[in-house]
């Protein structure tokens, strides 16, 4: 199937679902430019991690020093860049770590 007979899908089927599928398509789209050198992924900060993270810009010394918190992707001098979904793997870690530790 082709990304767009997955959007007229999507059209068909409206709502929540059909916007979920739209999402995952325009996910796809970028996943593809990324993988053929097209584009870059986007590269968060350390401010823009911690406004991801909902966390204190003035904190994330300690954030960076927590449980499965990811090494940076790059470093430009010594500024640390993260790509957004290095960032988002953190967080399913973290979230599963607690889930399975609420226990």
């Amino acid at each position: 199937m082709t990304l767009n007979q997955y959007r007229k899908i999507a059209d068909k089927v409206g709502g929540e679902v059909g916007e979920t599928i739209h999402e995952l398509v325009r996910e796809l789209e970028e996943a593809r430019e990324v993988i053929r050198g097209k584009k870059i992924p986007p590269l968060l900060g350390s401010k823009e991690v911690a406004e991801y993270l909902e966390v204190d810009p003035k904190n994330m010394h300690h954030t960076r020093k927590t449980r499965f918190f990811p090494e940076p992707d790059l470093l430009v001098g010594t500024r640390p860049f993260w790509f957004k979904t290095t960032i988002q793997i953190y967080q399913d870690k973290v979230a599963g770590w607690r889930e399975n530790n609420a226990r």
